[in-house]
């Protein structure tokens, strides 16, 4: 019962997310090629140790607005690692048309924060 109720929080709070979110203009673009989802799942694992549920480890550039959604390959949501917090971030990956760079929008924590990182080269790393 307790694991039905939180899968139930989760997806409540991904859908508030969604509706609280400057992507959610975009909402969700899946990739439309096998290409584009192999790159956003490979740039997704690479990016998700750098975006936590506690916060971003690594310096990366902040964007002051994402590009338009027509420059836009793929919105999608990024994995974040650490540990269950109830104030945790949630992050978004979208893919540049480019294919060279992402940017990632954070949202949560305190008073639901929001802040947009990018560009963000594919190949890049933390640390």
């Amino acid at each position: 019962m307790l694991l039905v109720c939180r899968i139930g929080m989760v997806a409540a709070s991904f859908a508030a997310l969604a509706g609280a979110s400057p992507c959610a203009r975009a909402q969700l673009k899946e990739p439309v090629s096998r290409a584009d989802h192999d790159l956003v799942a490979s740039v997704s694992k690479r990016l998700s140790d750098c975006f936590t549920t506690v916060g971003v480890k690594g310096e990366f550039a902040l964007a002051p607005a994402l590009p338009a959604e027509s420059e836009l390959v793929a919105i999608t949501l990024l994995p974040a690692t650490g540990p269950a917090v109830n104030d945790g971030y949630a992050y978004w990956l979208a893919l540049h048309v480019s294919r060279t760079q992402v940017y990632v929008r954070q949202v949560g924590g305190f008073a639901g924060a929001q802040r947009l990182y990018g560009p963000i080269d594919i190949n890049a790393r933390c640390g």
